[in-house]
């Protein structure tokens, strides 16, 4: 018995310019695909974030799902000795974004 395979496409959306540039990219040139959207959320995230993540949903015409870690900002500031991420030690985008 053969089982298709249902294709996915999935974009993670940052807050920031970049992942917002390719997701209105990707609607305006593959607008055939079924993208779906994600946000992590932090819990550390400046409300103009949100106000931003609302109107890229408008112009998508698709929802971003918010994923709220069980574990936010805080939790692993403690866990890393209150050490603030860094460029070299980015313990952020490891424990809260991937």
């Amino acid at each position: 018995m053969t089982t298709a395979v249902r294709e996915r496409h999935i974009l993670g959306i940052s807050g920031g310019r970049d992942s917002a540039a390719l997701a209105v990219h990707m609607r305006q040139t593959r607008p055939e695909l079924d993208l779906e959207y994600f946000f992590t959320d932090t819990g550390k995230e400046l409300e103009e974030v949100y106000s931003f993540l609302d109107k890229l949903e408008g112009f998508l015409g698709k929802p971003i799902t918010r994923l709220n870690p069980d574990r936010d900002f805080d939790f692993w500031l403690k866990e890393y000795n209150h050490f603030l991420p860094s460029p070299k030690t980015r313990w952020c985008t490891r424990q809260l974004k991937l």
